[in-house]
C-alpha cells in the first residue's frame, strides 16, 4: 500500500517514429513537471534507431532513457516494448506530439492516493486545431462509468492524458498489437479494463493534443474501416449502447465513403441511423457517398460543430 503522503515513482512510456523535433517537446513537458517526486521516463523508438543525445534531456529527478521497439510495428507494441523498462508505482502514457501542462503529475498522483479504487486516470485536454484554434476539452464527469465509456471514446481518456497503477496491466493486460495499425488501441485498452476498477478524469485541461497534424487519405481511410470493424468484432458489448454502435457504424461507413465504396458506405451509414437516428458520424458518410464530397471538406465540417470524427 502506498502512504496517501509519499510521492512514488512515475515511470512515462513516451512512444516515437519520425518526429525528431515534436518528441523532444514531448519529453521537456514530462521533464518539467512541478511534481515532488521522481520520473522515469521511457522513449521508445519505433522501427527506427535510437536517439541516445534525447538522454541529455535529463534533470534531476527526472532520468531520460532511449530504447528501440524491434518487434511488431506500431503503437501497441511500442507502449508493451517499454513497460519492462519502468518499475514505477503508476505508469503514465504520452504521445510524441503531446504536451504536458507542468501540475498534471503531481495532480493525478494525488487523487490516485487519495482513491485507491482508481485504477486509471485521464484528464482534461486542449486540442490545437488547424489554424492553431484552440478548443479547451476538460470532460464532464470526474468518473467514467462502462455504460459511457460504451457510449463515446471519451476525448478526456487520450492516450496522452493516461496515469495507470501498474497493476492495470496485471488485469487487463497489455495493448493489443493485433489491432490493424493500432488505431484507438488507447480505447480498446480502457474497454477491457473498465471491467476491473474504475476510470477516472481530473477535469482541467493538462495536455496539449494537436489535431493539426494528420490527414485523412485512401490508406487511412482503409486502416480506420478494419480497425473498427476489428474493435466491434472483438467488443460486442460496444451494441449495448445504441448510440455508441451507432457512432462507431457510422465511422466505418464515412471511412468506406472516402474509399469510394458508396454501396457500402451508404448500407453502414442506414444500419447506423437504425441505432440512433441522428447519428452525426453516418450523416457525414451520407454526404461523402452521395455527394462525392472530399473527406477533409467533411473532416473540417465536423469539426466546426466540434466533432472529430474518433
Amino acid at each position: 500500500m502506498i502512504d496517501a503522503g509519499s510521492t512514488p515513482l512515475v515511470s512515462v512510456v513516451l512512444p516515437t517514429r519520425g518526429r525528431p523535433d515534436l518528441v523532444r517537446l514531448s519529453i521537456c513537458g514530462v521533464v518539467e513537471q512541478d511534481y515532488a517526486g521522481d520520473i522515469e521516463l521511457v522513449v521508445v523508438h519505433d522501427q527506427e534507431p535510437v536517439d541516445p543525445s534525447l538522454m541529455e534531456l535529463s534533470a534531476p529527478r527526472r532520468q531520460v532513457t532511449v530504447v528501440q521497439n524491434d518487434g511488431a510495428a506500431g503503437l501497441a507494441a511500442a507502449r508493451n516494448a517499454g513497460l519492462p523498462h519502468t518499475k514505477g508505482a503508476f505508469v503514465a502514457s504520452c504521445d510524441d506530439d503531446d504536451v504536458w501542462h507542468p501540475p498534471k503529475i503531481r495532480l493525478q498522483v494525488a487523487r490516485m492516493l487519495a482513491e485507491p479504487e482508481l485504477v486509471v486516470l485521464g484528464t482534461g485536454i486542449r486540442l490545437v486545431m488547424d489554424g492553431d484554434r484552440i478548443v479547451d476539452w476538460p470532460g464532464d464527469s470526474p468518473v467514467i462509468s462502462r455504460a459511457d465509456l460504451l457510449r463515446s471514446r471519451r476525448k478526456e481518456l487520450h492516450s496522452s492524458t493516461l496515469m495507470m497503477r501498474r497493476e492495470a496491466f496485471e488485469r487487463a493486460g497489455g495493448y493489443d498489437e493485433e489491432l490493424p495499425a493500432s488505431y484507438g488501441e488507447d480505447y480498446e485498452w480502457l474497454l477491457r479494463l473498465c471491467r476491473h476498477g474504475t476510470i477516472g478524469v481530473i477535469n482541467i485541461p493538462l495536455a496539449d493534443i494537436r489535431k493539426n497534424t494528420g490527414s485523412w487519405f485512401r490508406e487511412r481511410s482503409l486502416i480506420v474501416a478494419e480497425a473498427l470493424e476489428y474493435l466491434l468484432d472483438k467488443h460486442p458489448e460496444i451494441a449495448e449502447s445504441r448510440a455508441g454502435h451507432a457512432r462507431i457504424l457510422g465511422q466505418v461507413a464515412f471511412a468506406r465513403a472516402t474509399l469510394g465504396e458508396r454501396g457500402v458506405a451508404m448500407a453502414g451509414a442506414l444500419r447506423a441511423f437504425g441505432r440512433w437516428p441522428v447519428a452525426p458520424h453516418a450523416a457525414l458518410a451520407v454526404l461523402t457517398a452521395g455527394t462525392g464530397l472530399d473527406a477533409q471538406r467533411a473532416l473540417r465540417l465536423a469539426r466546426v460543430f466540434g466533432r472529430g470524427l474518433t
